[in-house]
């Protein structure tokens, strides 16, 4: 990185590159994982894990099969579009980088340079074979994202995919007039699986869509319809969402008979810009 960002997360001083990991001028030393991450959690939030390493790799799988595609697709478009040449893109709760790694390879033309901050170490290691990665334009590190390891108005984009929302600290991170896209899940995303799991399935719940200090640029719903053809795809899809913590037995036993589930995903992908403090974006 050419301009320092990074802060200790022990003092909050400066945190400069070594040929190990990070280092500060209080001299607290960071090394950087084998796995290519750097572990900058600190005091009661060492402890946290975020997801396990059954559910990243049942992601993985899943996101590797390209069903998800149409939103990385999208993703990646409206990034180029927004992002200027040279700049700095955080992901706030990055998981293994499946999109991360989509936009920072759109970007590359533009000599974009990445920050991916989870808390789940399962998810960050999964992370460090990505290609954006391996090349070194996104740089990883387990931190939290309500408390970011970052310095004010550092950032030309915020991503935040399916992670805690943490509007404050993104205000906090951006530059003047930086953007931040956010995809969510939509009302009826995938619909057919809960249908499967439980006997009164229900609707998600899709929070206003303004966001206080910032400016709605655009809203897009995706909807990308997909077919599952074994097994262990539709387990993959379940391990990797909320449900496999919540599903009822008969659920479960429904779940381990089918071999085929044709399932619809929809998204609502949000664009915003960083406005005056006291402003609201617009309804969709």
């Amino acid at each position: 990185m050419t301009e320092p960002i990074l802060l200790c997360p022990v003092c909050r001083a400066v945190l400069v590159r070594t040929e190990g990991g990070y280092r500060c001028q209080a001299g607290h030393n960071f090394d950087r994982a084998r796995q290519g991450y750097t572990n900058l959690l600190t005091g009661r939030a060492a402890g946290q894990h975020g997801d396990n390493a059954d559910m990243i790799r049942a992601r993985r799988d899943f996101l590797n099969g390209g069903y998800y595609a149409p939103l990385r697709d999208a993703l990646c478009r409206l990034a180029e579009a927004l992002f200027p040449a040279e700049g700095t893109l955080i992901d706030a709760g990055c998981g293994e980088c499946y999109y991360t790694d989509g936009v920072m390879n759109a970007l590359s033309e533009k000599h974009a340079r990445g920050i991916g901050l989870d808390i789940s170490r399962e998810a960050l290691r999964a992370a460090g074979a990505r290609q954006s990665v391996r090349e070194g334009a996104l740089t990883l590190f387990a931190a939290g994202v309500y408390d970011m390891p970052l310095r004010d108005g550092c950032a030309d984009m915020v991503l935040n995919l399916f992670a805690p929302l943490a509007d404050a600290e993104y205000r906090r991170v951006l530059k003047p007039d930086g953007v931040l896209l956010m995809a969510i899940p939509a009302a009826r995303h995938l619909w057919e699986l809960k249908e499967l799991l439980y006997d009164t399935p229900y609707e998600n719940q899709v929070r206003d869509f303004r966001l206080p200090g910032f400016a709605l640029l655009s809203s897009q719903k995706i909807i990308a319809p997909f077919t599952l053809t074994d097994r262990e795809s539709v387990r993959a899809l379940f391990s990797m969402t909320p449900y496999c913590y919540r599903t009822p037995a008969a659920g479960r036993a429904r779940l381990e008979a089918c071999e085929r589930l044709s399932v619809t995903a929809e998204f609502h992908l949000l664009a915003y810009r960083l406005a005056d403090e006291k402003s609201v974006s617009a309804e969709p």
